[in-house]
């Protein structure tokens, strides 16, 4: 294990003071227990097998059970260590070094959501990271921007511009990093990922996507008008979205309370006192699907 990395990793995204403390305590907790080169392994065995994080699975739940260190607590662990050839490779593509940073600080935030909803300096979302592993991922300014390919079934047009299956787009993706989320700082993550993939545009529009709960158009029944949710609804066209049985994404607005019934989830935010009334009232929430057009100043299709 790499402490030196760790503790650069920590710093240079912020981690806090506890949750930097937390994760060398359990550094040398693994490395009494015998565990150190089994987490290095793990990340060896990792990129072997094409980041499957699925297939990483039990050799973390192992290290885990012979060390006694909290299993989100290994996760993290693991998840700094396999950043470092990331960083590198980011760095040969030429990615500014801030940005790198930047990009990383996602495990700044989901180690927050951790000790949030499950009470532990961790991470229990290690799904989420190959792309990270990968290099497919960049945050620029308030937003992250993901490179993969429109999977819709049939192409997206808007005047003159039409997005056919197969095509690239950036997927965006709206880390809890606490940061400004009203309209000028969307404006501003959208403009910095156009200069950022300006040659790979070639002067034509970017194209981006999202999937999440933040598009369910009835959102804008729950929350109030001037809520910066529903704005940053406005920035997509949304083209499908669905009704969901169970509320998945609970936890990010209600935290450690999220799985309580309807009529005892807290009320602490005006966002967490709309939700927890319309949830009452058996109503039910969901997700959308919406592209944007952004042409380097404006969004287009909107």
């Amino acid at each position: 294990m790499d402490l030196d990395f760790l503790k650069l990793l920590m710093e240079k995204t912020g981690f806090p003071e506890e949750a930097k403390e937390e994760a060398l305590h359990s550094a040398g907790v693994l490395a009494q227990a015998g565990q150190e080169e089994a987490l290095d392994g793990a990340v060896e065995f990792f990129y072997q097998q094409d980041l499957d994080i699925k297939l990483t699975s039990p050799l973390i739940e192992a290290i885990s059970q012979e060390s006694g260190v909290h299993l989100y607590t290994v996760w993290l662990l693991f998840l700094i260590q396999a950043a470092k050839p990331a960083v590198a490779v980011y760095l040969e593509k030429g990615v500014p070094e801030e940005v790198v940073w930047e990009t990383f600080r996602d495990l700044k935030f989901k180690v927050l959501e951790c000790k949030n909803v499950q009470g532990v300096w961790g991470n229990f979302v290690a799904f989420w990271y190959p792309i990270f592993y990968s290099c497919d991922i960049v945050k620029l300014g308030r937003l992250e921007f993901e490179n993969i390919t429109y999977k819709e079934e049939t192409p997206y047009v808007w005047g003159d511009y039409t997005i056919r299956p197969g095509d690239p787009v950036k997927s965006v993706h709206i880390p809890s990093s606490g940061e400004p989320f009203d309209e000028a700082a969307r404006l501003d993550s959208y403009k910095r990922a156009y200069d950022f993939f300006k040659d790979e545009l070639q002067g034509k529009p970017l194209v981006c996507v999202c999937d999440s709960w933040l598009l369910y158009p009835r959102n804008r029944e729950i929350l109030s008008p001037t809520s910066n949710i529903v704005s940053f609804s406005h920035d997509f066209d949304v083209i499908r979205w669905k009704e969901q049985e169970e509320f998945h994404d609970a936890w990010r607005v209600f935290g450690a309370e999220y799985q309580k019934p309807a009529a005892d989830l807290p009320e602490n935010t005006s966002m967490q006192r709309a939700f927890k009334k319309w949830l009452v009232e058996g109503k039910k929430t969901g997700s959308g699907f919406g592209v944007l057009l952004f042409d380097g100043k404006k969004i287009l299709n909107r």
